[in-house]
């Protein structure tokens, strides 16, 4: 009789013991969807402090878009009317200088055709003297504007480069803190090589040879003795060629880089669950899924601020972008203009001077592509 009541009371005993812990994991699994903070993890993880890296003008673009300062999660809810209107407020700040400007080079070509059309009254010394004055002309107000558009291009890049590299930083971290440790160090090892790449190029050969290539084409609009066409075709071409190869080239690299940290990231994740799943007695699970939920909110607070630091760097060179565009514009308008009207030394200049502005739109195009793709593969991984 003894031994079957200590035989109940084991069994009352072990029951209770059951029904405790499994109250202790319900409490654990409310507990763990609770207990990720975005918050607190967000200003943890140094991201709240990404918003002061920008500059004035980038942050007046991403107020317009309606991205908030301190909740980067409000990406997912941009609004592209918003976005579409802080763009043509880039544009329209813009638009004056080119617009003014064309309309006083297509003046001075109207002028130059009617000095063209009434050379039978100019003496044969005052023709050429017309001629290198107008190209003079237009010189002066074409190119002194595309010598500060290809300055401002410059500081975007190092801008672009700085901040990136304090972005870098607080993005490999909240990988590391994701789990995502092999993925980290390679989105590690290509930003920072990009950044190198990206600023030494761009400062130390790019930017200079396009200053050389345009102070060229103003001397050989003046001087027929200097032909530089070949060399601005090779240029825009090769360069061009270049620019494509080795972006194909790197996408396709990183992305295989990139799906092969995310399988080697997938791999540790699950060793994990299945290590806490089956060590831990009766609420292992539990504890999993616990590990599992912070994991997931790990997930969305790296893919928001990943998307910050893409739309945030994409801000940086907006404004310039839009100016490379509007100034190419006005160089095209002028070639077509010196083609209708028979003037083949300003011709010159404006094809050289369009031929440099679409060279260095495509350096911009390829600097952003090249700093942003890391990220943008990274945030499209899939968490285990």
């Amino acid at each position: 009789m003894m031994k079957r009541k200590t035989i109940v009371y084991k069994k009352a005993a072990a029951l209770l013991v059951c029904l405790l812990l499994a109250v202790a994991a319900g409490g654990l699994c409310v507990h763990a969807e609770e207990a990720f903070d975005y918050q607190a993890q967000y200003e943890a993880s140094g991201a709240d402090r990404l918003y002061d890296n920008l500059p004035d003008y980038a942050l007046e673009g991403l107020d317009k878009a309606g991205v908030d300062s301190g909740e980067f999660s409000s990406i997912a809810q941009l609004d592209p009317a918003a976005v579409l209107n802080s763009v043509m407020g880039y544009a329209s700040d813009e638009m004056n200088a080119p617009l003014a400007s064309l309309g006083m080079i297509i003046a001075l070509l109207l002028f130059a055709s009617v000095c063209k059309e009434g050379g039978h009254s100019l003496t044969c010394s005052m023709s050429p003297s017309v001629n290198v004055i107008i190209s003079l002309a237009v010189g002066i107000t074409l190119v002194t504007h595309v010598v500060s558009v290809i300055n401002a291009a410059g500081d975007a890049v190092d801008t672009g480069c700085r901040f990136m590299q304090s972005f870098g930083a607080v993005f490999a971290g909240i990988l590391i803190a994701n789990g995502q440790t092999v993925s980290a160090a390679g989105y590690s090892t290509f930003l920072f090589g990009a950044i190198d790449a990206a600023s030494i190029c761009v400062d130390e050969i790019i930017m200079p040879m396009l200053r050389i290539i345009l102070a060229l084409s103003c001397v050989s609009a003046l001087s027929e003795n200097v032909r530089i066409d070949g060399i601005i075709r090779f240029f825009d071409k090769y360069a061009k060629w270049l620019l494509g190869f080795l972006a194909v080239i790197i996408s396709t690299v990183l992305s295989i880089s990139g799906l092969l940290s995310a399988s080697a990231d997938s791999v540790g994740a699950r060793a994990a669950k299945f290590v806490i799943s089956g060590s831990v007695p009766v609420v292992g699970g539990a504890v999993s899924e616990a590990y599992l939920s912070i994991k997931t909110g790990m997930a969305l607070l790296r893919n928001s601020v990943g998307a910050f630091g893409i739309i945030g760097v994409g801000y940086i060179f907006l404004p310039v972008i839009i100016r490379t565009l509007l100034w190419n514009f006005v160089a095209g308008v002028g070639e077509s203009v010196c083609e209708t009207l028979e003037l083949g030394d300003v011709q010159k200049l404006m094809k050289s001077v369009s031929a440099v502005l679409s060279l260095m739109l495509g350096v911009l195009v390829f600097s952003l592509f090249l700093l942003t793709l890391g990220s943008i593969i990274v945030i499209m991984q899939r968490s285990a």
